[in-house]
């Protein structure tokens, strides 16, 4: 079994990720999980010895239950916060713009499910927001909102503290 790229001390935890913007009827595909109260992009850690390309498609693909295509790289988001654990994380997010692979076999509504990872389940819940109602909706990291709702889907390097 391979090693997801996550480390923790007394201090901080740091993960490292990938997620992926799956935008669809003017819709965009996120996820809330363990009755979390904010809502996020699918896809999860990278493991040792992979690309964040085979990562996030594995990802997509046990989580979503389809599979999708990658269509470009978007950037990159460290994001330091505290978590509800009130422990610091420091995680650092590849994100790409990802589309259907086949239309046929995707779920393109609001749906449910249990993910094993592991050995630990996860409850996900799955939610098409409206990219006009994004203001509506508890969305981690909170900038994603306005990168989205600008219609111009860039990230480049952002870096956001909400430790300091």
């Amino acid at each position: 079994m391979r090693e997801s790229i996550k480390i923790k001390n007394n201090t901080c935890n740091f993960k490292f990720r990938v997620a992926g913007i799956l935008i669809y009827n003017s819709k965009i595909l996120f996820v809330r999980a363990n009755n979390d109260d904010f809502y996020c992009l699918p896809g999860g850690y990278v493991e040792l010895g992979e690309t964040t390309i085979t990562a996030l498609l594995r990802e997509m693909e046990e989580e979503l239950g389809f599979k999708v295509k990658i269509n470009k790289y978007l950037g990159i988001i460290e994001n330091f916060f505290i978590n509800k654990n009130e422990q610091k994380v420091q995680e650092i997010c590849i994100y790409y713009e990802v589309g259907l692979e086949d239309i046929n076999t995707a779920n393109l509504n609001d749906y449910s499910l249990i993910e094993n990872d592991k050995g630990r389940l996860i409850h996900l819940n799955f939610k098409w927001l409206n990219i006009n109602e994004l203001a509506n909706y508890n969305i981690k990291p909170i900038i994603l909102k306005d990168i989205i709702k600008n219609n111009n889907i860039t990230i480049n390097h952002i870096i956001i503290n909400e430790i300091n």
